[in-house]
């Protein structure tokens, strides 16, 4: 049976000999080996063959007790042992028939949920190839309803909105898809549609004009940050923004995240999305925004409990792979800089709302009225 192993090294000398000798005494074949360079060290992937009766656990095990840590296993095919850069070749030529699935062709060739910056690069470069691939097959743009058109019905998504999500996001532009996940959208898949539709442990709320969506938010947990926290996403069709609805998609979302048992939700916000930003602050709840790389991390409280005033928590990385790959990782502040210097760094060029909302205490908590 074959194996891939991706898991992190000991770092020093005869590490690698180490697990292969480790490998080797339980006559376990290695046939391929990767080296990724990360920040933390050495990410090795590799593919093995073992006897019947292993299991991810029992190589999970086996890999630990070589002093390797991190580690992830699964079971594979032998098309995995194919050329690396054949198969990428072979990815760009599925891509040039149907660039909008290149979500897929990313997770059949890395396969791991967490890349390393080496992977990072190759999925900012497909991504590249499919969006101008995509910009080239791109016929009449389809027109949805518009505002004036009808009143957007809230509920809650399933699976069946798959299709008319995808429509949504044709008719969105690229400046929105951008703000929405971090990075070019070019399409959305019927699959990835589906999983935002109804995300693992989560939930999603569409605004609905009879067939056609024209707003979606979705919260997912994000189990990095605890089992009580979700993150939360927004995306408003261009002709329906401005009007209100990405804050009451907001609002709705955030009463069916507490009924889920979370506590508090957490958004990622480009700093130039002032949109998003004001929309968060107007829901009059304590809320607490530092700086994550790139981005700023809005974490907005929904129990008395959420926001502690112990805000120097360790740095979590975003991981964007819920909808499409990030072309980077997203560095963590500088050591020795507490999160205090950067706490509501967004909303400062946003106006206070009236009534006292949004006053901040001296933990970057604002401490507004709840709704």
């Amino acid at each position: 049976m074959l194996w891939k192993i991706r898991t992190e090294l000991a770092d020093r000398p005869g590490a690698l000999a180490e697990l292969a000798a480790r490998c080797g005494a339980d006559d376990i074949n290695i046939l391929s080996l990767e080296v990724f360079t990360a920040e933390s060290g050495a990410v090795d992937e590799l593919v093995v063959s073992t006897s019947v009766g292993w299991t991810a656990d029992d190589l999970t095990a086996l890999v630990a007790e070589a002093g390797c840590s991190r580690t992830t296993v699964r079971p594979c095919q032998a098309d995995v042992l194919s050329d690396g850069p054949t198969r990428y070749l072979r990815a760009v030529l599925r891509l040039i028939d149907d660039p909008v699935s290149v979500d897929e062709e990313l997770g059949n060739l890395q396969g791991f949920d967490e890349y390393t910056p080496a992977e990072w690069a190759r999925a900012d470069v497909l991504v590249e190839i499919a969006g101008r691939l995509a910009e080239r097959f791109e016929g009449t743009v389809v027109e949805g309803p518009r505002p004036g058109s009808g009143v957007p019905e809230l509920r809650r998504a399933s699976v069946e909105d798959a299709e008319a999500v995808v429509a949504m996001h044709e008719r969105c532009s690229y400046e929105s898809r951008t703000r929405r996940y971090h990075v070019p959208m070019p399409k959305l898949t019927n699959r990835t549609a589906r999983h935002l539709s109804a995300p693992a442990g989560g939930i999603s709320i569409v605004a609905a004009i009879g067939d056609a969506v024209v707003g979606m938010a979705t919260a997912a947990p994000w189990e990095e940050l605890g089992s009580t926290t979700m993150e939360v996403a927004v995306l408003v069709e261009d002709g329906w923004q401005g009007q209100g609805l990405g804050q009451q998609l907001l609002r709705r979302l955030v009463v069916e995240a507490r009924g889920l048992g979370a506590d508090r939700v957490v958004c990622m916000v480009q700093p130039e999305n002032h949109a998003m930003l004001r929309t968060l602050e107007r829901l009059r709840m304590r809320s607490r925004v530092v700086q994550d790389g790139d981005s700023l991390m809005v974490t907005v409280a929904l129990s008395d409990q959420s926001l502690s005033n112990a805000v120097d928590r360790p740095p979590v990385q975003y991981r964007r792979t819920r909808a499409t790959p990030s072309p980077r990782s997203l560095p963590t502040r500088s050591a020795g800089q507490s999160a205090r210097e950067h706490a509501l760094a967004a909303l400062s060029a946003v106006p206070p709302l009236s009534g006292g909302a949004g006053a901040a205490g001296r933990d970057g908590a604002d401490r507004g009225g709840r709704p």
